[in-house]
């Protein structure tokens, strides 16, 4: 669901496009995915894809996607292009909103939790592919030595405590009993996680794709054809962004919230045919993602605080982060063990 409404009709498209690319664009449709507003348009030649980001997105963040997006197609990697302006820019402004062009790339996409199980070696493969290609590029860093620096179980057990004292105020509300639980665990597992920090020393850092799950794969049939949005991409610890894929692309994970040691084990395998990870990387893979996890108070604020349009559904989604905290972290040691058995 797009986080804001759009500021574009069909009018202002199809003149936008033909000022700005030199484009005759006779359809336009709306496409209900992602959290931008997203477009179809088609010229009666060719389809083409328009994203229209939040207000007070950087540009500057844009064009370092558009760079990485060209760069990847360029070394053979099957993504959507960025198409320039008649100026030669990869962006233009309207209502103090960024749009850009993309190549629209025909196939199937799936949503959060209907992404096919079968697929799930080949997603592994092609997140070893990017790592490969990206190894050298140029990003910024993100889960560095200051970033763990800054964790202070004392603030978040503080901010846990606000969160708490503005539910208790909502006694009557149908999700009190469950939030009150999500946050009182979350407050015992910051106390917990500094203990996690020791996982980050000497682990491999790659440029990524930030946000690398099912949903931002195009398929055809039981092949995938490209990967999208590329927006998030930074250079992490690649293991968190291995881990957070599968978590958040497998049915089981994501329907019942339940980790298949085994089947991550299978994942991790299929990525380090195309990427390799030491064994320090594979023992500390769910302490990482975890730590990363564990931070985010995300949707409970929103719900609590908010009358955000969206509050029911980033509140749910939450609870689903929540419990995966909870069945990460009972079944961290074993998934560490099983991994470290790989090498």
């Amino acid at each position: 669901m797009a986080l804001e409404h759009s500021v574009l009709i069909e009018s202002v498209i199809k003149e936008l496009l033909k000022t700005q690319y030199n484009l005759n664009i006779i359809s336009t449709e709306k496409l209900g995915i992602g959290t931008a507003n997203c477009y179809r348009l088609f010229d009666g030649n060719k389809y083409y894809f328009l994203k229209e980001f939040q207000s007070g997105f950087s540009e500057e963040d844009l064009i370092r996607e558009a760079n990485l997006v060209n760069f990847l197609a360029e070394n053979g990697f099957p993504v959507a292009r960025f198409l320039f302006t008649v100026e030669g820019k990869t962006s233009i402004t309207y209502c103090n909103h960024l749009l850009c062009l993309e190549e629209y790339i025909e196939g199937k996409t799936y949503g959060y939790n209907d992404f096919p199980k079968s697929m799930l070696a080949e997603t592994a493969q092609m997140l070893g592919k990017l790592h490969y290609v990206m190894k050298d590029y140029p990003l910024p860093k993100d889960m560095g030595t200051e970033w763990l620096a800054s964790y202070s179980a004392d603030a978040m057990i503080a901010q846990y405590d606000t969160l708490l004292a503005v539910a208790e105020q909502n006694l009557r509300d149908a999700n009190y009993t469950h939030i009150i639980a999500d946050l009182q665990y979350k407050k015992e597992l910051a106390q917990r996680c500094n203990d996690y920090k020791q996982y980050f020393e000497g682990i491999t850092y790659s440029p990524t794709h930030g946000d690398f799950q099912g949903c931002q794969l195009i398929c055809d049939g039981e092949n995938i054809k490209a990967v999208i949005d590329f927006s998030s991409a930074r250079t992490l610890p690649a293991v968190w962004e291995i881990m957070r894929s599968y978590v958040q692309t497998s049915v089981d994970c994501r329907k019942n919230e339940v980790i298949d040691t085994e089947e991550v084990c299978k994942y991790v395998q299929e990525y380090m045919k195309y990427s390799p990870l030491t064994k320090k990387d594979l023992a500390a893979m769910p302490y990482v993602y975890l730590f990363q996890l564990a931070r985010s108070k995300y949707g409970y604020p929103q719900y609590l605080t908010t009358d955000s349009e969206d509050r029911e559904g980033l509140l749910q989604f939450a609870f689903w982060r929540t419990n995966m905290c909870r069945e990460v972290e009972k079944k961290a040691e074993e998934i560490s063990a099983a991994l470290s058995k790989l090498m």
